[in-house]
């Protein structure tokens, strides 16, 4: 599978999206692929996103892994493959806009997946009776079955990267009281999804590109004004913890009077002019800037 195999790519960076419905698993899903990437000793992320926030809507997540730091905190756009936990999503989302060409497709269905609605490209397809097994298993809240476990699964059989041992201690980590349910219906699944190399006939739609373009920032420079250096405003002052941070810059870019400045390839803050306002505090992804009371003497 193109952007699963590790001879196919320069960096071993591979992005997942997960599709789903409230209820599902969607959100814990992405968690376990990202902490048992991350127990393989890969760099790893999850980020859910939610619509209407109620059981049985749409929903998304995110999972990237990758064999050096993740700096990026977008949702993804271009996957390498897609887990789809209920193929009811397909009537109201394009589940496979961007998939790369060579991806896999992970779908949790008991019916024949048609090739008429996957894309016009090279696939990797896996099948799995999520609903089936999880009945089987008893996974099952508020009456409802829950599909992640059997997806993951199945997942696995084309992701070799993370092994399935370490998918079973996660989840046995996380599901303490009925782990021995969610570990029989993992294995099940990777013993019983169906898995097809094939290429779908549904047109192929234009995807976005991540290739970067020119951007024109306007930026200016504080400079000694009729009030001075503006640093002796401040009552608070930003505080960088460089052990956390990642150089995003989001601080950079969101500061109002350009107190910040990247230099010999550290973030910095100009407390000659910096003014205290704690918005870089307050936008750091990573919670790497905190703030200390400002003493002159």
């Amino acid at each position: 599978m193109r952007g699963l195999d590790e001879e196919s790519i320069e960096e071993l960076r591979w992005e997942i999206r997960l599709h789903g419905r409230g209820g599902q698993g969607v959100v814990t899903a992405s968690k376990i692929l990202a902490e048992s990437a991350f127990a393989e000793r890969y760099h790893a992320q999850s980020i859910p996103f939610f619509g209407a926030e109620r059981r049985g809507s749409p929903v998304m997540a995110f999972t990237r892994i990758s064999e050096h730091e993740i700096r990026e905190r977008s949702q993804i756009y271009t996957p390498d493959c897609v887990l789809i936990l209920d193929p009811l999503v397909m009537r109201v989302l394009d589940v496979f806009n961007g998939l790369k060409d060579g991806g896999g497709v992970v779908i949790s269905t008991s019916s024949r997946i048609s090739d008429e609605i996957l894309p016009d490209i090279s696939l990797t397809l896996v099948v799995v009776d999520g609903v089936g097994i999880a009945l089987k298993k008893d996974l099952l809240v508020a009456g409802n079955p829950v599909v992640n476990i059997p997806v993951i699964g199945a997942f696995l059989r084309v992701f070799p990267h993370i092994g399935i041992e370490t998918v079973e201690k996660v989840i046995s980590e996380k599901f303490k009281r009925n782990s021995k349910r969610s570990v029989k219906a993992l294995y099940s699944a990777y013993e019983s999804a169906e898995v097809l190399k094939i290429r779908g006939k549904k047109r192929a739609e234009k995807v976005y590109s991540k290739k970067p373009g020119k951007i024109w920032i306007p930026a200016s420079k504080p400079v000694v004004g009729v009030a001075g250096k503006t640093g002796y405003w401040r009552d608070f002052r930003p505080v960088i913890n460089y052990s956390r941070c990642t150089n995003c810059l989001n601080c950079w870019i969101h500061c109002p009077e350009g107190s910040i400045r990247r230099e010999n390839g550290e973030v910095v803050i100009d407390y000659d002019y910096c003014k205290g306002c704690l918005v870089c505090l307050s936008v750091c992804p990573r919670r790497a800037i905190s703030s200390e009371r400002e003493v002159f003497a």
